[in-house]
């Protein structure tokens, strides 16, 4: 048991070195915080989470890959993001304490580390350089929010498109070429556009060689390519 225990740790620190969320932190903190987690394993499909929940620890993702969507009276899913292996999520509600804001669905098997609210508090009540580092992550959370405003209002479908698929690759570790495991579907509902207006795009980025198309996935060839077919479109 202590061998699988120091294993368990050992994963969920090399998610926090390389997590946006913690990135940048000295080694010993992160190691202190990687002995807070306790470590959940949820088969394919299974909710990990619901809207409104307590939102009492975050959560990174081990291994396996991360839905996260919001769901209408009437049962319709709106698709607000995918988490894959290496991401840190659910930190909002973690820190502030409230409910949780969408829920969230295991695309694969997936192994979840996950930190309790009250012990993340009380380690950076001890260190406030935690603190002060996750002020600076939520800063930057708001830029990003307030540049997606903008981006809708002023932004070609092509150059959002771009930008989320940019945004995705960077998040898997930002090596090409990378297979996104997302479906058309989705990405228009994170663009809140339909899908045949997504797939419009995405076919001219596969004539281009720039992405190439599977079912339920999406693999980026050329970033620079299908960004500069998005701000110039091809005649």
């Amino acid at each position: 048991m202590h061998d699988q225990t120091s294993t368990e740790k050992v994963a969920a620190l090399t998610v926090l070195r390389s997590g946006h969320w913690f990135r940048g932190l000295s080694d010993d903190l992160l190691r202190r915080i990687a002995q807070l987690s306790v470590t959940r394993v949820y088969p394919r499909g299974e909710t990990i989470f619901h809207r409104d929940d307590p939102g009492d620890y975050l959560y990174g993702i081990i291994a396996g890959s991360v839905r996260i969507f919001t769901q209408s009276s009437d049962g319709q899913e709106l698709a607000l993001n995918t988490h894959p292996a290496g991401d840190i999520g659910g930190e909002i509600a973690a820190l502030d304490g409230g409910v949780r804001t969408a829920s969230a669905r295991a695309l694969d098997d997936t192994t979840l580390f996950m930190v309790h609210r009250d012990a993340l508090r009380a380690l950076m009540l001890d260190e406030p350089q935690i603190a002060l580092h996750l002020i600076d992550m939520l800063c930057e959370r708001v830029r990003w929010t307030s540049h997606q405003v903008e981006s809708a209002a002023f932004l070609s479908l092509a150059e959002r498109l771009a930008d989320q698929l940019q945004v995705m690759v960077e998040a898997g570790g930002g090596q090409l070429p990378t297979t996104l495991r997302i479906s058309q579907s989705e990405l228009a509902s994170f663009l809140n556009v339909s899908r045949q207006a997504v797939n419009g795009c995405l076919q001219d980025w596969q004539r281009a060689g720039c992405v190439q198309l599977g079912r339920g996935s999406i693999e980026v060839l050329d970033l620079a390519g299908l960004r500069a077919r998005a701000v110039k479109p091809a005649n």
